[in-house]
């Protein structure tokens, strides 16, 4: 009995379609890392200067819950061991909770997963407002584009 291809042939045909296959996975996989949105969502509580609960309706009927961290900023950490950062991080707090107060719905843009301890990165806009551009300009963030962020030195914010 003859076989139409060489056993090499087979392996390399195989291996071809293995390839073939784990590319196209890997494209989808990648594809569905970010969403453009934008998402409408409403606020649930803001839980500190730079990441909010919010109830995410990505389509019609359905609700998801989760916390975003808000792209491009940093704020003051509430569990700090000094009382300036601490204090420095209630008043993020508070000005995200006005930036965001009265609004009906805020919309994500941009939305990717990571590694934000299970939260989402987004921008966020409510209204026509830019929210983490409006902290930057509050003075109570700081930028920041990713990697390790730097050890605040007690009362580096906000001075």
């Amino acid at each position: 009995m003859r076989f139409p291809f060489s056993i090499p042939c087979a392996v390399v045909a195989f291996l071809g379609l293995a390839l073939a296959v784990s590319g196209a996975a890997e494209e989808a996989d990648t594809k569905w890392r970010s969403i453009p949105g934008p998402v409408l969502a409403q606020v649930i509580r803001v839980i500190d200067g730079d990441t909010l609960e919010v109830d995410a309706h990505p389509w019609p009927g359905h609700a998801v819950r989760v916390s975003v961290r808000l792209r491009g900023i940093d704020t003051p950490e509430r569990r700090s061991s000094c009382s300036a950062e601490r204090l420095a991080a209630d008043h993020a707090r508070r000005e995200l909770a006005r930036l965001v107060a009265g609004v009906s719905s805020v919309e994500l843009i941009n939305v990717s997963g990571g590694k934000y301890y299970g939260r989402v990165l987004a921008d966020l806009r409510a209204g026509s407002r830019d929210i983490a551009a409006a902290m930057l300009e509050s003075g109570l963030a700081r930028p920041y584009h990713g990697g390790k962020r730097h050890k605040a030195l007690c009362g580096a914010f906000g001075n």
